[in-house]
């Protein structure tokens, strides 16, 4: 089993929810149309006819976002507005919150240390575009098989959602840019106003992206439209010859699922269906236990299932996985045969700029939500055959039966290589000459270590952040305390802070070393996992372990014994580079290192699930100059010794 393999093999399971598990209902596409297992082995004569109407793969042409370079001086203005875009040739328009018209919205293109100044306008009117709803489980294991299905199931739509208008905040995703500029989630502007952001660029080159960031309802958003991409270029970049221009395409890859009409006809409108784990609908006024939003389609550029024709030559594809929470594990597989076309994908960078040497992948490349990497393939080796990009599970091939809710339709695009034959495009053995790989003898001693657990609650349904402090051995067990063999030694913990809204307890030196540890403490047999997102930081990973969190007790919130370390997990060509977000498999742990970017203010970490953060998996944390941070951890400990002896005078 690949390294590949072994790191992602549940990651395809755990999208319905903390309390997802794999199930037994499986499906394949047949001519564009999803069927059950059953049917699909009857034969045609015994297939039923399907209850609802779906969508013909590679029926439309890929789109290209428009580029937008926005202007060195002054003030580049991109409005959000209304849109009707057709997703597919299939189904009527669908209405749209867009950036400038767009979706996804134009691709932003900055070269490294110049300024820009963008005042996002806020123009958009009227409730959401979206139909959202609450549907029971049904099936096998937790009852995930709506998620294959379009339409609300006959649930009624949700009404604090209908009510829903545009309250917008921008982030550009792994920028460095001040806190007043980052896009807050707490800094939302209404219809009619405008945030006005200015963006260093003081990085490398990389593929970033931009997104709405607004509290409660990012995941609403997103799913609405407004998403973009935004290209940093540099003069190492430039002096590689890599493919430019047409053949440089951004492939922004997203989930999403449609309402239908009483006759079972696509609508075209967005659905945002939620499954609901308790399995009975919530009291009016309440978010009950869900799992997060999948869809059974792919869209990529905003086009479901779409065809690209390619010269046989090399392109460079930017992926991006902007899906609120569907894992992608992508494979290239050649039609004709039906079998993965090993070594087609060449790897040059991952979320955060070019790799040191390009890295031929074997079989398979996985993003989790927010997740990028920078793929090079020559199609001069396949004149006018017809490739397909797949998405698949670990342990699974292209065809094969998979597991009910992970996979509906595995199709992701199709290429259609020219027949002209051309020379192949050899690619540079050395890319970015700054880049090394770090290990953990790299991280400096005097790095600031953070502990970050990924928990549930009282119930182990809904996952939580617990943002943890180290405390001295000797402490007491209790609520909040957990113990966790490291190597060097047992560290005991404290929980600080698992909302958004708690004190915030991370202060960091701008431009600093730093080391987090994400441990995932999940409940036995769910197989969750957490996209890990750090604003203004840069980072390798640099230890990955599979743990033993059976002593967790999530009705106490402690450990009634020690989590401890297994062996490690092997990291992946896509995740060995520099990344600002990693995911976390359940019950392991992953140790991140890297330089806290020069800008400053509150800023956030959080799940890169969309729902997860939407619903509390989000912290605060704040980044400060270091004479700043000097004095302020002065006032602390003086506040702190003032409490102490304003207690100790009391009792």
């Amino acid at each position: 089993m690949s390294s590949e393999l072994s790191r992602r093999n549940i990651l395809g399971m755990a999208g319905a929810g903390a309390a997802a598990v794999a199930v037994a209902g499986t499906g394949i596409l047949r001519g564009g149309v999803f069927q059950s297992e059953a049917q699909a082995t009857e034969g045609l004569g015994g297939v039923q006819e399907p209850t609802f109407a779906t969508l013909e793969p590679f029926r439309d042409a890929l789109r290209v976002p428009p580029a937008l370079r926005p202007k060195r001086h002054g003030i580049t203005e991109i409005d959000m507005v209304e849109s009707h875009v057709r997703l597919h040739s299939q189904m009527p328009p669908t209405r749209l919150w867009t950036y400038a018209g767009h979706f996804p919205g134009p691709t932003l293109e900055v070269r490294s240390g110049e300024r820009v100044r963008i005042a996002w306008n806020n123009k958009l009117k009227g409730r959401t575009p979206l139909k959202a709803v609450w549907v029971n489980p049904e099936g096998p294991g937790p009852g995930t098989l709506p998620y294959n299905r379009p339409g609300d199931e006959g649930a009624s739509p949700r009404p604090e959602v209908e009510r829903l208008t545009a309250w917008t905040t921008v982030h550009v995703h792994g920028g460095h840019q001040n806190a007043l500029n980052d896009g807050a989630a707490e800094f939302g502007v209404a219809s009619g106003n405008s945030q006005l952001a200015e963006y260093a660029n003081d990085q490398a080159a990389t593929h970033l992206f931009y997104h709405d960031h607004a509290m409660s309802v990012t995941s609403l958003n997103v799913l609405s439209g407004l998403v973009g991409n935004y290209v940093l270029r540099d003069a190492e970049e430039d002096r590689l010859g890599l493919p430019r221009g047409e053949h440089e395409i951004p492939l922004t890859i997203q989930d999403v699922n449609f309402d239908t009409d009483d006759q079972g006809r696509l609508t075209g409108q967005v659905l945002a269906k939620r499954i609901l784990l308790g399995g009975s609908m919530p009291m009016p006024g309440t978010i009950p236990p869900a799992g997060g939003s999948l869809g059974p389609f792919t869209m990529v550029n905003g086009v479901v299932w779409p065809y690209l024709d390619v010269q046989a030559r090399a392109y460079r594809f930017r992926l991006v996985n902007v899906s609120g929470v569907r894992v992608y594990r992508l494979v290239v597989v050649d039609e004709e045969s039906g079998k993965v076309v090993r070594g087609a994908m060449k790897l040059i960078g991952t979320d955060m700029g070019l790799l040191g040497k390009p890295q031929t992948i074997d079989e398979a490349i996985s993003l989790s939500p927010a997740e990028r990497a920078d793929v090079v393939i020559d199609f001069a080796a396949f004149p006018g055959r017809k490739l397909k990009l797949v998405n698949t599970i670990a342990g699974q091939t292209p065809g094969a039966a998979l597991p009910d809710f992970m996979i509906p339709f595995p199709e992701v695009m199709q290429f259609r290589v020219e027949k002209k034959r051309r020379a192949p495009q050899a690619l540079p053995a050395t890319l970015s000459k700054s880049f090394r790989r770090l290990t953990l003898a790299d991280v400096p001693k005097d790095a600031t270590e953070r502990f970050v657990l990924l928990s549930f609650d009282k119930a182990g349904v809904m996952p939580q952040i617990w943002e943890m402090e180290q405390v001295p051995s000797g402490t007491a067990p209790g609520t909040g305390i957990v113990t966790v063999d490291m190597p060097g030694g047992t560290r005991t913990l404290r929980r600080t802070g698992s909302m958004f809204e708690d004190t915030t307890t991370f202060f960091a030196v701008a431009g600093t070393w730093e080391k987090w540890h994400f441990i995932s403490a999940a409940p036995e047999g769910v197989p969750i996992y957490h996209p890990m997102h750090i604003h203004l930081m840069n980072f390798q990973v640099v230890d990955r372990r599979a743990v033993d969190a059976s002593g967790m007790d999530f009705a106490t919130a402690q450990t009634k014994k020690p989590i401890t370390l297994g062996a490690p997990v092997p990291v992946a060509p896509e995740e060995s580079g520099w990344k600002d977000t990693i995911t976390v498999n359940a019950n392991t742990l992953v140790t991140v290192a890297g330089r806290l970017a020069d800008q400053t203010g509150k800023v956030m970490y959080h799940c890169h699930i969309l729902d997860h953060e939407d619903e509390g998996m989000m912290r605060p944390f704040v980044v400060m100059p270091s004479p700043v941070h000097d004095i302020h951890h002065m006032i602390m400990e003086m506040n702190s010794g003032s409490a102490m002896r304003h207690h100790m005078t009391k009792s």
